[in-house]
Formats: structure tokens, sequence, C-alpha cells
């Protein structure tokens, strides 16, 4: 399969507005779980005792709908992006744990989303994942970097699309984090960047190639221009889904 410049091109052809609110959406999601995931600790027995409150998207509970975002944007990222407001996450189905401000969303029938935790709980992302997977998630997407080799830790290897940055549609407010192309725990592109640099980055080829990315995924991309991107906080989107 040939990615996905015709995609990209074509997904950039669409209003700035509209891009940028994806962009946004993406990197509030890639935010909110990443700080879910860094303690990861939870106990079976103290997962076993978590309740859920729900709402379904075919026939939402307000109050439920009304907690939920109350719980997505009580963090101290609140200020950081508004990903989705109370008639969209109407239209989401909705699992919040009964008590404390952490849960998770699943839009349009199986893409994970919003899954944060605004709670004294810690080490809630492993019992997120399994029950995301548990009520039909699927897909999710995500910022290249820390998320990579953790979504893989629970069965997200299918790399079906990438949209590689562009400055001129940076999410609003992005924090430039650097990410390190070269770890394969943070990159999709680690391996084959690895088979060309000889130990030094900078003999990395400064001109379009075509590399094989995680998952075999064909995609053009300029490696010393990638690594630089990379290495100055401005990494690709990757969506995932179940292998």
């Amino acid at each position: 399969m040939k990615l996905l410049l015709e995609n990209w091109r074509k997904y950039l052809s669409e209003s700035k507005a509209e891009i940028n609110n994806d962009l946004s959406e993406i990197a509030f999601n890639t935010m909110s779980a990443m700080s879910v995931f860094r303690d990861d600790n939870l106990s079976e027995a103290e997962a076993a005792d978590l309740q859920y409150l729900a709402s379904n998207a075919a026939n939402p509970d307000a109050e439920v709908v009304d907690r939920f975002y109350d719980s997505l944007y009580g963090g101290k990222r609140a200020g950081f992006l508004s990903a989705y407001s109370r008639d969209e996450l109407a239209r989401m189905d909705l699992y919040l744990l009964d008590g404390h401000n952490a849960g998770f969303a699943i839009k349009d029938g199986d893409d994970i989303v919003s899954v944060h935790n605004n709670s004294e709980l810690r080490g809630l992302g492993s019992e997120f994942m399994r029950k995301a997977k548990e009520v039909g998630g699927a897909r999710l997407d995500h910022f290249d970097g820390f998320l990579s080799g953790l979504y893989r830790k629970y069965g997200f290897n299918n790399v079906y699309e990438v949209y590689q940055w562009d400055e001129k549609y940076k999410p609003a407010k992005w924090n430039y984090d650097a990410v390190d192309i070269l770890n394969p725990q943070n990159s999709i592109y680690a391996d084959a960047l690895d088979d060309m640099m000889y130990e030094d980055p900078g003999a990395l080829p400064n001109e379009e190639v075509d590399i094989k990315a995680e998952s075999g995924l064909d995609i053009d991309i300029n490696p010393k221009l990638k690594y630089n991107s990379y290495k100055y906080g401005r990494p690709d989107v990757i969506m995932r889904k179940l292998s």
C-alpha cells in the first residue's frame, strides 16, 4: 500500500479551520492519554472494584454527559485545548468511573478518544484499554512519540495511515516537546532510519526516499528533515487499529 501523500494533500485541501480543529482534537487526545499512561500500576484487584457510569450515543444520558464533560476538562490541562462540546460528547459512547474524574469515550462506534484521568487514582491506563476494547474500541490516533510503543503493547499494531507534520496546520498551543525518532518505543520510523544512518544521524539522506515504516507501511519522507522535525517537537500523526 502506497501512502498517503495523495490522502494528505486531499486532507490539506480542506479548510484551514477544519484542519486545525482535527489536529487540535488529536493533540488534545494525545496529551490527555499521556497523562494517564505515565503511571500504570493498578492491580487487578483494584481494577475489579471499579464501576463505570455510561452514556450510549443512541440514547444519551444527559447527567452522564454533563459529568463526563466536567471530568474531561477538570484537570491541569483544561486550558490547553477544548476538543469536544457537550453536544459532541452526547453523540459518543461515554464511560466514566463512578465517583472519579476519569474515563474514556468511543467515537463513531470504534474510535477511542478522550482517555483521561483527572482524579486521585493512578495506574488506570491498562484498565481503560481493556474496557475500551471490550466495548468495541478498535482504533485510535495520536502524535508519534511515547504513545507509539505503549499502544503497541495493547494490540494496536496496525498503522494504517499517517499525516505528516505541516507547520501551517500545527495544533493550537502545541508544546513542541522533542521526540526521539531513533527510539523504536517512540517512533514508527526508528527501524527504517537506523538502517540508513550508520550510527550517525548526519548520514541520513537529505532527499525524498520511499521507506517502510511500522507495519510495513510504505511512505515517502526526507529522512534528514524528518529527524530534525521530531527533534524540534514536530512529530507525525499516527492512525492505529487492532491487529
